[in-house]
């Protein structure tokens, strides 16, 4: 059993996928069938009900999903992230300024904010190598950026100070 919790519109879902083709969203349970035509579309039965689907994936937890006409921004997050985005958006409320350190070693590969740059929670703002593989620096707080410690083909260590958002 998997359970995420789907935000549409600033509306908070949840939604438990159950065994044998069934879910329960928001406490009410589905007969649901899903299937695939092509890379992004697909027929979703949900009880005696046909759908046609596409979808687009933006960024790491948000979607943007057209049904049968009418389009849908989504985030789509297990319930342990959406825990962990809650605190953190409780946290940047409480304190003023949020330090952003690196969270390895790793060498910058693109810083993409300037200082004076708005920022929401969440969104990329560093580009990080470490052991081959780049990894998203993303922003604890929303914001604006302001002071970046470091600079593009630097070598980082952990717990170094890459940017402050005020």
């Amino acid at each position: 059993m998997s359970d995420y919790t789907v935000s549409i519109n600033d509306n908070k879902h949840l939604l438990k996928i159950l065994s044998n083709g069934k879910v329960e969203l928001n406490g009410d349970n589905y007969e649901v069938e899903l299937s695939q035509l092509s890379n992004f579309s697909y027929l979703l039965k949900v009880n005696d009900n046909v759908y046609q689907v596409t979808s687009e994936k933006l960024n790491g937890h948000d979607y943007n999903f057209a049904i049968d006409g009418y389009s849908y921004n989504t985030t789509v997050r297990t319930n342990l992230e959406e825990k962990a985005n809650e605190y953190l958006q409780n946290k940047a409320k409480e304190s003023g300024t949020e330090i952003i350190k690196s969270p390895m070693p790793g060498l910058i590969v693109k810083i993409l904010k300037q200082v004076g740059d708005s920022v929401e929670i969440g969104e990329p703002i560093i580009l990080l190598e470490a052991m081959k593989m780049e990894n998203e620096i993303r922003a604890s707080a929303s914001g604006i950026i302001k002071s970046i410690s470091t600079k593009e083909n630097n070598s980082v260590e952990k717990g170094e100070i890459l940017l402050e958002i005020g």
